[in-house]
């Protein structure tokens, strides 16, 4: 390796995280390390999967290269992120268009195709997922997951470790609150409270999560 070579080094070894070591490699990067929970039920494509830190904490080597969490399950990702003692690196592919004026949190992943216009605030370890568009004056909460081709229009908020589903739309001014579901092709017309999954064409509130049924999950 060159002194000037990028490293960085990948927890999580299934689908998720080829998606973003492309991402990486077309950025220059040599991933140097892959991790995972479960090393012997990754994805078919790993290789080399060494143990990750949630069964072996005191043995992870926590200090090294920077990491990225490629684990697509939102509160896996901010469960992972909160025991970490590690530098984190981001990826965003070269065909992404990125605002100069909005800001992407350390950790976060930004895929092909995917749209991020100006004054725009997307957190720590988001996903933002290929095709996506995220307008204007958004603010987009650490761990949340934007979906391929999901829509959100300006002055929009979404709340910590919210997934917005595939192809949802959602209008200007809408707050989605904090570990919500959006189903996939939903339109979401109104505020959404913390814990709701909505589903539907105008967007409807079919359940709402106990938050202390939620913090067990």
């Amino acid at each position: 390796m060159t002194k000037h070579e990028k490293r960085v080094r990948i927890y999580g070894a299934g689908g998720h995280s080829h998606v973003i070591k492309d991402v990486l490699r077309q950025n220059g990067y040599v991933i140097t390390d892959t991790f995972d929970d479960k090393p012997e039920g990754v994805h078919h494509a790993s290789k080399h999967v060494n143990m990750g830190a949630r069964a072996h904490l005191n043995d992870f080597p926590h200090q090294g290269d920077p990491v990225i969490i490629a684990v697509g399950i939102n509160s896996d990702r901010a469960e992972i992120a909160r025991i970490l003692k590690c530098s984190y690196e981001t990826a965003i592919h070269q065909s992404a268009i990125i605002s100069e004026s909005s800001s992407i949190g350390e950790g976060t992943v930004v895929f092909a195709g995917a749209i991020v216009q100006p004054n725009t605030v997307v957190g720590k370890h988001v996903i933002v997922n290929t095709g996506a568009s995220i307008d204007h004056d958004n603010v987009i909460g650490d761990y949340a997951h934007i979906s391929p081709k999901a829509a959100l229009c300006g002055h929009v908020e979404v709340g910590e470790g919210s997934h917005i589903g595939v192809g949802a739309v959602v209008i200007p001014l809408v707050k989605i609150g904090k570990w919500c579901t959006i189903g996939a092709g939903t339109i979401v017309l109104n505020d959404v409270p913390n814990y709701a999954t909505v589903v539907g064409n105008p967007g409807k509130i079919i359940k709402i999560l106990n938050p202390k049924k939620r913090e067990k999950l």
